[in-house]
């Protein structure tokens, strides 16, 4: 388990109180009160309490904060028991959620999120059954009243799950709820994800419509899993039709409005798995409804050699749906019948499995790891059936790249042309290792052509290169990129960097070597890591970063639930910030560390200012101490209602006011290796002299800095990001920047007060160009500048301060 769970140290008397917890001793079903027995759990205040039976356990959050800050009473840790020991934590949280991950205002100056400790309570039921009941509330701006929402979670004897009901009242008299996305959500513990089924391919997206929308109609897509190689545990929600999710967490919802004078119930389950396979989620869905006709498959699978495979993945696939929304990706569209991972076996260590799916058409083959995954069966199960599979060999790649000057650079390589639907098996995305710039992986030899993509500096510096071959079982593909680096920001004191990326602390996937080794792929000028109210991750990319003689900058994401803050440069020896402050307060801390602060995702459903009006202390003028405001990788200009249109119109009206709020850029990655990948979106600063991570961050409160997802800008020296600058003689003030952008120039514009001054169209040349705009102001104003390149990715600049000479 990941490092960051053991920074909790269980109090000397519940050690020895655990230790004289028997195998014998233990009842059948039991409560152990106070800091949790789980290996590596969280919850460690002395109202927590943890529920277990001979199988599995769980942690309530009840003096301890919920991990993501949001409303207490909630599972904080999960484990499997063995022989009457607690085993280690496998989950980061799991909980209901009332309307995505928007949290609960304060009400009437309540604070609702730390629900008051007699309202979390257990039953138990002699030894055969425990139930925990939370009676939380849950109020958003716009409402008379706050929702009653109570909670249950039942752990019985001998069982390997937990039984979930909440029923959320809207008190009479009150105002309606309306469109609300109500569920359960796990997270994961910087591990994999799966899931739901009928959303293909897994990418982050919240609106999803899934499982029983009527447009969609995909049965079994209601439940979630996070799994390790020796763990699964699936959460599920039923008659789910909604999703929101994300490499480390993901939610089944049920959309509907919430009307007055009503209640509404939501069930679901969580299951334990003693290993990393998901067809149990299935096999018990068929237990609990024996109306599902279901037939029996089994089979042994072979090694390359014809010996019995231990450890293999049989995967189920067949096809489902799911439905994009306007919330989602800007369009409403069913995607239809797309042939996707359903659930997967492992085989036991001879090699064997066996499984009971409901009756339907299947196509099966398996993985396993070094090796190319077998044929592909199909298989309509309609009683027992028999397949049997043979994996084939793999082979080895062996890659590296060079720059136009044959100088060795690292890179991100992804492979395309194999399966690769079981994370921890491999993958198709594989980095360079920093000390020896090469790229060492097995390979798939399937019979197709393969092609290895190489990226360092995509879409910004240089394009991605390709590799095609086809690649026979035993052999090592050695192959050298050549990846011209084709702009040089580096040379005019520009420095690009991603300011928002986890490690491997809660639920983030992504080690911090490989962390490391991404950064340097994606040819970031420095290197930087985060994690939610976490600081462990900062001495190891520290060491890493020395190491390689690179610059640094440590960060910690403080995250309550109505809102996340960035610490640029934050002092590392002093303690891990509290997030369960006031918004001045959470920024007050971070100017104590040395830090500049940055909202984070302002108009997320947890970000700020979606949820300001509702949080203690959100209007105090101490809330706006902050320095920037985050653009990320959705930024879409174009769109009014895009989250980061929206922030970008935040900022220009502080610069309308004169008010010097700049912009930040982050990926906010959570798995490297994801569609969300570091770099994605880019900070460039502005550096006289040699790199550092404070000169770094110091130009970004000077202003001299911009966010782009491709387009590079070299301003002139009169106008410079941040500067102030004077109107000529005659009362003309003249911008000039370079623009350069790799996949081809499409537009710029250069703003003032937020209106467009003037729009040069390009036809997408790769070329610099030069682009001189002369505005003639009345009054003080600013200028900034916009372009849009031909992927239709954007860079927008922070403003230069023009005053009107008198």
């Amino acid at each position: 388990m990941k490092s960051g769970k053991k920074k909790v140290l269980k109090m000397l008397v519940m050690s020895a109180l655990m230790a004289g917890i028997s195998a014998t001793a233990m009842a059948a079903v039991g409560v152990v009160q106070g800091p949790t027995p789980i290996d590596q759990g969280m919850a460690n205040k002395a109202e927590d309490f943890t529920i277990y039976n001979d199988k599995i356990a769980a942690s309530f959050a009840v003096g301890s904060n919920n991990y993501w800050n949001m409303t207490t009473g909630s599972i904080l840790d999960i484990a499997m028991m063995k022989d009457g020991k607690f085993g280690t934590d496998l989950t980061n949280d799991i909980e209901f959620l009332n309307d995505y991950w928007t949290a609960t205002g304060s009400w009437h100056g309540e604070d609702l999120l730390h629900t008051p400790v007699k309202d979390i309570t257990y039953k138990l039921e002699g030894d055969k059954k425990v139930t925990v009941t939370a009676k939380t509330r849950y109020w958003t701006e716009g409402h008379k009243l706050p929702l009653n929402v109570t909670i249950q979670y039942t752990l019985e004897d001998g069982k390997n799950y937990i039984d979930m009901k909440t029923v959320v009242e809207n008190p009479a008299g009150n105002d309606a709820y309306l469109n609300m996305n109500s569920g359960y959500s796990i997270s994961t513990l910087a591990v994999n994800m799966f899931g739901p089924f009928g959303f293909y391919p897994d990418v982050k997206r919240t609106g999803i419509r899934i499982n029983e929308d009527p447009e969609v109609n995909t049965k079994y897509g209601d439940f979630v899993v996070t799994y390790g190689k020796n763990y699964a545990v699936a959460v599920n929600t039923d008659h789910a039709n909604a999703y929101k999710g994300s490499s480390g967490y993901k939610d089944v919802y049920v959309n509907r409005d919430i009307m007055p004078g009503q209640s509404y119930t939501y069930t679901g389950e969580i299951l334990v798995i003693p290993n990393g396979e998901t067809a149990p989620v299935i096999e018990r869905k068929i237990q609990k409804d024996p109306s599902i006709k279901a037939g029996v498959i089994e089979g042994v699978v072979r090694d390359p050699n014809g010996k019995p495979l231990p450890n293999a993945y049989v995967i189920f696939n067949k096809p489902g749906s799911y439905k994009k929304t306007i919330k989602s990706d800007g369009v409403d569209q069913v995607m239809k019948d797309i042939m996707q991972p359903f659930v997967w076996k492992i085989t036991d260590k001879d090699g064997k499995y066996k499984v009971t799916l409901p009756q339907d058409s299947y196509d099966i083959y398996v993985q396993s790891q070094g090796t190319t995954p077998s044929d592909v069966q199909h298989v309509d199960l309609k009683g027992n059936t028999v397949a049997d599979f043979q994996v084939k060999p793999g082979a080895r790649a062996a890659l590296t790249a060079v720059d136009e000057n044959g100088k060795p650079v690292d890179f991100k390589v992804v492979v395309t042309g194999i399966k690769s639907d079981v994370k921890g098996l491999g993958g198709s995305v594989y980095f360079t290792d920093p000390a020896t710039h090469k790229a060492d992986f097995d390979v798939s030899a399937p019979e197709n052509e393969l092609t290895f993509t190489a990226y360092h500096g995509a879409d910004y510096t240089s394009k991605p290169v390709e590799f095609k071959t086809f690649v026979k079982g035993g052999q090592t593909v050695q192959h050298q990129f050549v990846i011209p680096q084709l702009i040089h920001p580096e040379k005019a004191g520009w420095y690009g960097n991603d300011n928002h990326q986890h490690a491997d602390h809660g639920d983030g996937a992504t080690t911090v070597p490989e962390l490391f080794a991404a950064q340097l792929a994606a040819g970031l000028d420095l290197n930087l890591v985060l994690d939610h109210d976490y600081i462990g991750n900062i001495k190891p990319m520290r060491e890493l970063a020395n190491q390689y003689k690179r610059p640094f900058i440590p960060n910690v994401e403080v995250s309550p639930g109505w809102g996340h803050w960035g610490f640029l440069m934050v002092n590392d020896k002093m303690p891990c910030p509290d997030p369960s402050l006031t918004p001045g307060e959470i920024i007050q801390q971070g100017h104590d560390r040395d830090a500049l602060v940055v909202m984070h995702h302002p108009f997320t459903d947890y970000g700020f200012l979606t949820n300001r009006a509702g949080v203690k202390g959100g209007d105090d003028p101490s809330a706006e101490n902050f320095e920037f405001l985050e653009l990320q990788s959705t930024m879409d200009l174009s769109n009014a209602k895009n989250m980061d249109k929206r922030t970008l119109d935040v900022a220009e009206g502080y610069w309308n006011r004169g008010i010097k709020k700049y912009l930040s850029a982050g990926s906010d990655q959570h798995d490297a290796t994801s569609n969300l990948y570091p770099g994605i979106i880019r900070m460039y600063s502005h550096v006289d002299g040699k790199l550092t991570g404070r000169k770094f961050v110091n130009a970004m409160a000077e202003g001299k800095a911009y966010v782009t997802m491709g387009p590079i800008f070299t301003p002139a020296e009169q106008s410079m990001f941040g500067t102030t600058q004077q109107t000529a003689a005659d009362g003309t003030y003249t911008f000039e920047t370079k623009v350069q952008a790799v996949n081809g120039l499409k537009e710029v514009q250069v703003v003032s007060e937020g209106k467009p001054v003037e729009t040069k169209a390009f036809d997408n040349t790769t070329d610099p160009v030069s682009v001189q705009v002369k505005v003639k102001p009345e009054h003080d104003t600013w200028v900034n500048v916009i372009a849009k390149d031909g992927k239709d990715h954007y860079a927008v600049s922070n403003p230069v301060w023009v005053k009107v000479k008198k």
